[in-house]
Order: C-alpha cells, then sequence, then structure tokens
C-alpha cells in the first residue's frame, strides 16, 4: 500500500452507528419493495392529457408511495383503519396517493368516518384531486381540499391530529430561484440538494402527526435521506427507516416511513 492511500485510510473518517444502521434499513427496503404487491391505481379516467399540462402525472415515485400505503394496510388493515381519523396529503397533485388511501381504509371499514385533507399550492391541483375523489366515490364530507403552502392554513387546525400523512415533496435539484412557483413547477422543483422545500416541511410533519402517526415521505439520494432522518429523529423525537426503495430510470426511490410511536 502507498504512504498516499495509507494516509487517505488514516483520514477517512469511520461510519457512524446511525448511518451503518441506515444502510441496512436501505437494504432491507429494497428487499421489501421486490416482496411487495403492485397496489391497484385509483380510476383516473376522468382526466386527460390536457390536464397534466398543469398538474403532476403520476409517475414511478408515486406507484411507489401507493405501494408503501398498501403494504402496510395489508399487514393490518383493520388496525390501520380503526386507529385513523385524520389523513393528510401534503402537495396532492391529482390527489391519488390519499384517494387510495381513503379508498382502502372505508373499503376495510365501511362505517369509517376519517376525514382526509389534501393541500396544494397549485390551485388546478386542487380541482383535479377533488374530481379525483369524487369519480372515486368518497363522501365529499370525507375529503377536503385546501389551496396553501405545504400544510401551513391547517397548523393550528390539525396540530398532533394527523394519524397518516403522505408527502411526495419536489425534490428534483434545482436552483433556488425555480422554487416556489404556483404551477405545475412547483411539482419537481427543489432547490438546491432538492432539500428547500423538504426542510420547511419537515417540522410541519413534526407539528402535525398524531402520538401515534404515520408519514410517509418520497426522496431521491441526491435529497440526502440519511441527514433527513437524523434531523427527524434528533430535533423531533421522530423516528424515520427507510420502508420501500426501488430504482427507477437513473435513480433510486426511497419512501421514508416516520413514526411518533416509542
Amino acid at each position: 500500500m502507498s504512504s498516499s492511500s495509507a494516509e487517505y485510510l488514516e483520514l477517512k473518517p469511520a461510519p457512524t452507528t446511525f448511518s451503518v444502521n441506515f444502510a441496512r434499513l436501505n437494504d432491507e427496503a429494497i428487499r421489501r419493495a421486490k416482496e411487495c404487491d403492485s397496489a391497484k391505481m385509483p380510476n383516473m379516467d376522468h382526466l386527460r392529457m390536457r390536464d397534466y399540462d398543469h398538474v403532476y402525472e403520476p409517475s414511478d415515485d408515486t406507484y411507489l408511495l401507493i405501494d408503501a400505503i398498501g403494504f402496510d394496510i395489508d399487514s393490518d388493515s383493520s388496525l390501520l383503519a380503526a386507529r385513523t381519523s385524520t389523513t393528510l396529503e401534503i402537495g396532492c397533485g391529482t390527489g391519488t396517493p390519499g384517494v387510495y388511501l381513503m379508498m382502502r381504509l372505508i373499503g376495510s371499514l365501511p362505517s369509517s368516518s376519517t376525514v382526509h385533507y389534501a393541500t396544494d399550492i397549485n390551485e388546478a391541483a386542487i380541482r383535479v384531486a377533488k374530481s379525483t375523489a369524487l369519480h372515486n366515490a368518497l363522501p365529499e364530507d370525507q375529503f377536503k381540499a385546501v389551496k396553501c403552502d405545504l400544510a401551513s392554513d391547517l397548523l393550528q387546525q390539525l396540530e398532533g391530529k394527523v394519524d397518516v400523512l403522505i408527502f411526495n415533496p419536489p425534490y428534483v435539484p434545482t436552483p433556488n430561484d425555480e422554487v416556489g412557483s404556483n404551477g405545475i413547477e412547483a411539482s419537481w422543483a427543489g432547490g438546491v440538494n432538492g432539500r428547500v422545500v423538504i426542510d420547511r416541511a419537515l417540522p410541519q410533519i413534526a407539528q402535525l402527526l398524531s402520538r401515534n402517526g404515520i408519514a410517509y415521505v418520497v426522496v431521491v439520494d441526491d435529497n440526502n435521506p440519511e441527514e433527513i432522518a437524523h434531523i427527524m429523529e434528533d430535533r423531533h423525537g421522530i423516528r424515520v427507516a427507510p420502508w420501500l426503495r426501488r430504482k427507477a430510470r437513473n435513480e433510486y426511490l426511497t419512501i421514508l416511513k416516520m413514526t411518533t410511536a416509542a
């Protein structure tokens, strides 16, 4: 071994226990994604291609998010339905994941009185999400769409009450000046490292989750998911684990599962 190689090995920091555990959980998430069944999408026949000029079209990240929700409901549908009274999707787009969640909850417990909230900064997304809920026969009084930035207009009303939270954020790394649009660009432009919107959302997620709440958040490796997990655990006492992880084109998509239960 050359002296330069030896110096490099001496200077290279040893992986922390947190990093080792996170890498192990990533491997488990890949295995889990391969084993889980593909979830059945809500009916989207009401939408036309022109709608996707204004609202994010369901894609690989949407499907992985729905698969993660379906995996957990399949594991214990009666328990999840019985303990879920309030759900929320931040940045709902077409509303597909939230509608899927509600269809599964009502399907497993027809008497469910769960109320789902969907937010988006894009007015077109609010309109489309409402139509997706209606097209899939969700009760109007159990699906409430709110135009706002992240969950800002619901923080006071829903603080500590959200049992299941869904967030497919704008995670694509872009210049910061592309963040903050009220149009379809808001669905993907994530700023430096794709983290600008994600980092703003993390405290809100912590504030909103109920005592036994669960959040499902989509990330890519550019977002540094391990750092996100460390922030949530260190600052907010929320446990974070990669839950499903799947390669899509040239990147890995990961669903981070965040839980408040001890």
